[in-house]
């Protein structure tokens, strides 16, 4: 099982999970550290949908990085056959 989940880690050490995540037993994790420093702004309370959509209002996507559905979907189909 691969699967990506939004973490801080404290000065610490210690990581908090920005999202809920549960296991049944002890499992191995590899931690990727991110090259730019947690603002308030970066990290919405749990829960809080209006802070997420109001940062998605304060920092929209460059007009050269917005894809259509049919871009979107064309990529994905791209993928799926890339294997073969």
């Amino acid at each position: 099982m691969l699967q990506t989940i939004e973490a801080i880690i404290e000065p610490s050490g210690a990581i908090r999970l920005l999202e809920e995540f549960h296991v049944n037993t002890p499992m191995r994790a590899i931690v990727t550290v991110l090259d730019f420093p947690v603002t308030k702004r970066m990290t919405p309370e749990r829960g809080n949908a209006a802070a997420i959509l109001q940062f998605s209002k304060d920092h929209p996507l460059p007009i050269q990085d917005r894809r259509s559905a049919d871009e979107i979907d064309a990529g994905i189909e791209a993928e799926r056959h890339s294997w073969d």
